[in-house]
C-alpha cells in the first residue's frame, strides 16, 4: 500500500460527520490532481461528467449535503479511489449518515442532512369526498393552487393527497404554513421560507446566502434533478410563492389560498383547483366518518348513527352549512358521546343558533359562530379559559409551557389542551405544539374581548411575556456563556444545553419576534428590549439579519419610551451591529455613538469597549485607519481595565491590521504578535486564525513572501479546523494575492478559485471581487 492510499484510509477511519466526509472528498480531489499533474476538477467539470447539478456537487464537497449512497460511490470512483479504498470509503459515508440523523437539534422538524426532507403534517383523520379535486391534483404538473373559503378544507385536501402520492417524490416533501390569513399573525416571507427549505434540503444554516436572489439560485440549484413535493399552505399573495417555485425540475408545488393568485396562473402557468362547500352527500359521509371514531368499543359506529336518524343528520349538515371545519367540530361532540342520539345534538345546535347573532363569512355566507359556541359551552371552565386566552398568543402556535403561563401556575394546562384537542378546537400539529384554525382563533378573540376583563387579559399577557423572557434568557446564555446576564430576569429549567437552546430557538424564534412586537404595543417596554436582547446571537448565527435589524429598532424605541438608559445602550449597540451586518455603516455609526453615550451614563466600561471596537471596524471598512486606531486603543484600555482577555486579543489583532493599513508595518507586526501570544495562551483559535492572517498580510506588504505564505497556511489550517469557511475564503484570497505578487499566476488563480467556490456557496457579496481577480488572471 502506498503512502497516498494509507492517508486516504486514515482519513476515512476518522470520519464521524458530514463535514469530515466533505474533507475526505476534497482530499481525494486534490490527490487526483496531484497524480495527474492537472488543476483539481472544478464543480462544473464534475457536474458535466456526472450529470448532477453544480449546486449538489458543491454541497457534497462543502459538507452542506450528504451524498446519497449511489452518488457517493460514483463520485469516489470518478476521483480515482482504488478498489482497496472503496470499502473504507463506504463505511465512512455510513458513519457520517448515522451522525447526521442526530446532530441537527436546531433544524426544522422533518429536516434531514441527507437532503431527503419529510415535512408533511399528519394526514387528516377520516378524510372523505373531494374526488374531482383529487383527480385534478393527481393529473397536474408544475404548480397547482387549491383555492377556497376559510374552513372549506383546503389544507386537509392538500395534506391528504400529498400523503397518498408521497412515493412519487423520492427526494422528499417540503411543507410550510405561510400564515397568509388569521388574526394577529405575521405572514411568513419567501426569504424566511427559503432559509428553512434549504436547511431541510441539507444546506448548513450558516451557509445559507444572506441575499434573496442568491437564496433563490441555491434553492433551485439544489432542487435541480430532484423530485420533491412542495406544499405551500395558506398563502396570501403571489410574492410569498413565486420565489419558492423550483424552476425546471421534476418537483411539484401545491399552494393553498383563500385568494385567486391570478398572477401565478397568468405568468407562471399555475393550475387552479377551486374547492366549494361539500355536497350534501359528502357532508353526511364526513359526519358519519367522524361521529363514531372517538373511542374503541363504541356501541354504534358513526355511519349507523347517520343511517338511523337521517333527518337529524340533515339538520346538522344544514346547521354547519356543509362547511368541513364546522362539521368536524360538531362531529367531535358526537363522537365524545356515542350513546347520545343525533337528534338531541341537532336540537341543541338549533337552539344555540337561535340564541346567537349570526357571524357571516362574506364568501360562503355561513353561520359558524353558533357551531363553535355550541362546542365551546361544553368545555370545562379551565379549558374554556385557555381557549379564550389563546387569542393573546402572538405567534403562529403555542407550546405546553406557554399555555401553562397563560393560565397561571395553579392550572392544569396539559389537561386543558387535551380537552380542546379532543373537541377539535385545537390541533396538535407537531409534538407539544398546538394551533387553532383562523376562524376558531377569531372566535376566541371575540369571546375573550367579551368575557375576560381588561385586567385579566393584561395579567395573562404579562405572564406569557415573562415566560418567554425567562426561557429565552436561559437559551441566550447557553449560546454565549460570556454574555453578562440581564438583571432581574431569572432563568428557566430548560433548555439545559447549547444544542437544546438551538433547538428551542428554531421552534420559537418566530413567536419571540412577535412577542417583542406584542410587548411594545401593550406597554411592556422593558420586556420588549430585553426579549430583543435574547434573540441577538441566534439571529446573527443563522443570518436572519433583517429580522435582527427590525427587532432592535423596536427595542430601541421601547427603551427610549421607558427612559431606560441601560436598555437604550444595549439596544442602540445591537442595532448598530445589525446595521454593520447590512453594510449600512453610516446608520451603524449613529446608533453606536448613542450606545457609547448611554454606556457612559451608566458606567458600563465593558459596553463602551465593545462599541469602540465596532466603531473601529467601521472606520477600517471606510479606509480611515487613523480613526480605527483611535477607537481600538480606547477599546484596549477599557478591556484591560475589565480583565477581558479574549476581547484584548481581538483588539490587539485589529490594531495590527489598522496600523498596517496606515503603512506602519513594524508597529502592526508588534501588535499582531502580542495578540497571537495572548490568543494561544487562552485557547482562542478563531482569534489566532485572524492574527496569523493579519501577520501574513503585513509580511506581504513588506515584500517578505516566504514568511507571508507560511502565516497564511497557518491561518488556513485553523480556519478548516474550526469550520469557519468565510475566514478560509479571506485567507485564500490573500494567499492568491501573494502568489500574484510573486509572479505565480497559476497558484494565484487556484487560490482565488478556492475562495470563489466558498463565497458562491455562502452567497456572499465578496464573491464579485474575487471573480474579477479570476477573470483578470
Amino acid at each position: 500500500m502506498d503512502s497516498d492510499s494509507a492517508a486516504v484510509l486514515t482519513l476515512a477511519s476518522k470520519v464521524s460527520s458530514v463535514d469530515d466526509l466533505a474533507e475526505l472528498l476534497r482530499h481525494l480531489r486534490r490527490r487526483q490532481a496531484r497524480r495527474r499533474g492537472d488543476p483539481p476538477l472544478t464543480y462544473r467539470e464534475l457536474a458535466g461528467r456526472t450529470g448532477w447539478s453544480h449546486g449538489s456537487i458543491g454541497g457534497y464537497f462543502t459538507g452542506k449535503i450528504l451524498p446519497p449512497t449511489d452518488r457517493f460511490d460514483a463520485l469516489v470512483q470518478l476521483l480515482d479511489a482504488s478498489p482497496d479504498e472503496l470499502g473504507a470509503l463506504a463505511d465512512a459515508r455510513d458513519r457520517a449518515e448515522e451522525h447526521s440523523r442526530g446532530d441537527e437539534p436546531g433544524a426544522a422538524a422533518g429536516a434531514a442532512r441527507d437532503g431527503i426532507p419529510r415535512q408533511l403534517p399528519a394526514a387528516p383523520e377520516s378524510f372523505t369526498g373531494r374526488d374531482a379535486a383529487i383527480a385534478r391534483l393527481t393529473a397536474a404538473a408544475g404548480t397547482v393552487i387549491v383555492i377556497g373559503t376559510a374552513g372549506v378544507g383546503k389544507t386537509a385536501l392538500a395534506v391528504h393527497w400529498a400523503h397518498q402520492v408521497a412515493d412519487r417524490f423520492p427526494d422528499g416533501q417540503l411543507y410550510v404554513n405561510l400564515r397568509g390569513f388569521g388574526p394577529g399573525t405575521t405572514e411568513v416571507t419567501a426569504d424566511e421560507t427559503l432559509r428553512a427549505f434549504l436547511t431541510a434540503l441539507g444546506v448548513a444554516p450558516d451557509q445559507v446566502p444572506a441575499e434573496l436572489d442568491a437564496r433563490i439560485g441555491l434553492y433551485r440549484g439544489v432542487l435541480t434533478g430532484r423530485r420533491v413535493l412542495i406544499l405551500l399552505d395558506n398563502a396570501a399573495h403571489a410574492e410569498q410563492v413565486r420565489p419558492l417555485l423550483p424552476g425546471r425540475s421534476g418537483s411539484l408545488v401545491v399552494v393553498t389560498s383563500r385568494n385567486q393568485l391570478t398572477g401565478l396562473v397568468a405568468t407562471d402557468g399555475a393550475v387552479p383547483v377551486t374547492l366549494d362547500l361539500l355536497s350534501a352527500g359528502e357532508a353526511r359521509r364526513l359526519l358519519a366518518a367522524r361521529a363514531g371514531s372517538a373511542r374503541a368499543g363504541s356501541a354504534r359506529a358513526g355511519s349507523a348513527r347517520v343511517e338511523d336518524d337521517p333527518a337529524a343528520a340533515e339538520a346538522i349538515v344544514e346547521a354547519c352549512a356543509r362547511l368541513p371545519l364546522a362539521l368536524v367540530v360538531v362531529a367531535a361532540r358526537a363522537a365524545a358521546h356515542p350513546d347520545l342520539p343525533l337528534g338531541v345534538l341537532a336540537g341543541e345546535l338549533r337552539a344555540e343558533r337561535g340564541r346567537l347573532a349570526v357571524l357571516r363569512d362574506a364568501a360562503a355566507a355561513t353561520d359558524v359562530r353558533s357551531v363553535f359556541s355550541w362546542s365551546y359551552q361544553r368545555l370545562s371552565a379551565q379549558a374554556a379559559a385557555l381557549f379564550r386566552l389563546l387569542a393573546l398568543v402572538p405567534g403562529p402556535d403555542v407550546g405546553r409551557a406557554a399555555a401553562a403561563a397563560l393560565l397561571g401556575e395553579a392550572a392544569d394546562a396539559r389537561r386543558a389542551l387535551a380537552e380542546l384537542t379532543h373537541a377539535s378546537l385545537l390541533s396538535e400539529h407537531a409534538p407539544g405544539r398546538f394551533v387553532a384554525h383562523d376562524l376558531l382563533r377569531a372566535y376566541a378573540a371575540e369571546l375573550s374581548g367579551t368575557l375576560d376583563g381588561a385586567a385579566e387579559r393584561a395579567a395573562a399577557t404579562l405572564r406569557l411575556l415573562e415566560h418567554h423572557l425567562r426561557t429565552a434568557h436561559t437559551a441566550a446564555l447557553l449560546l454565549d456563556p460570556h454574555r453578562v446576564p440581564l438583571p432581574d430576569v431569572g432563568t428557566a429549567a430548560s433548555p439545559g444545553t447549547e444544542a437544546q437552546a438551538l433547538a428551542w430557538y428554531a421552534v420559537e424564534h418566530h413567536t419571540l419576534l412577535a412577542a417583542v412586537r406584542q410587548a411594545a404595543v401593550t406597554g411592556h417596554d422593558g420586556h420588549a428590549w430585553r426579549l430583543a436582547w435574547t434573540l441577538v446571537d441566534y439571529l446573527d448565527r443563522r443570518g436572519h439579519w433583517p429580522d435582527l435589524l427590525a427587532v432592535q429598532r423596536i427595542a430601541l424605541a421601547a427603551a427610549q419610551r421607558a427612559g431606560d438608559a441601560a436598555g437604550e445602550a444595549v439596544s442602540a449597540h445591537q442595532l448598530g451591529r445589525a446595521c454593520i451586518r447590512m453594510h449600512d455603516y453610516d446608520d451603524a455609526a449613529v446608533h453606536l455613538e448613542l450606545a457609547l453615550d448611554r454606556y457612559g451614563r451608566i458606567g458600563d466600561d465593558a459596553g463602551r469597549a465593545r462599541v469602540h471596537g465596532n466603531l473601529g471596524f467601521i472606520a477600517d471598512r471606510q479606509s480611515r485607519p487613523r480613526d480605527a486606531i483611535g477607537h481600538l486603543l480606547r477599546s484596549l484600555d477599557l478591556l484591560r481595565a475589565t480583565g477581558d482577555q479574549a476581547g484584548q486579543g481581538a483588539a490587539l489583532a485589529n490594531l495590527g491590521w489598522s496600523y498596517a493599513a496606515a503603512g506602519e508595518h513594524r508597529e502592526a507586526l508588534d501588535y499582531c504578535h502580542q495578540a497571537l501570544q495572548l490568543q494561544q495562551r487562552i485557547g482562542d483559535r478563531t482569534g489566532e486564525a485572524y492574527s496569523w492572517d493579519s501577520i501574513g498580510f503585513i509580511h506581504h506588504q513588506l515584500g517578505e513572501h516566504e514568511p507571508a505564505a507560511e502565516c497564511y497556511h497557518q491561518a488556513l489550517d485553523l480556519w478548516r479546523e474550526i469550520g469557519d469557511r468565510y475566514g478560509e475564503s479571506e485567507t485564500q484570497t490573500h494567499l492568491g494575492d501573494l502568489h500574484r505578487a510573486a509572479g505565480d499566476q497559476q497558484r494565484a488563480r487556484a487560490c482565488w478559485l478556492a475562495a470563489l467556490a466558498i463565497l458562491e456557496d455562502l452567497g456572499h457579496p465578496d464573491a464579485e471581487q474575487v471573480r474579477r481577480r479570476v477573470a483578470a488572471a
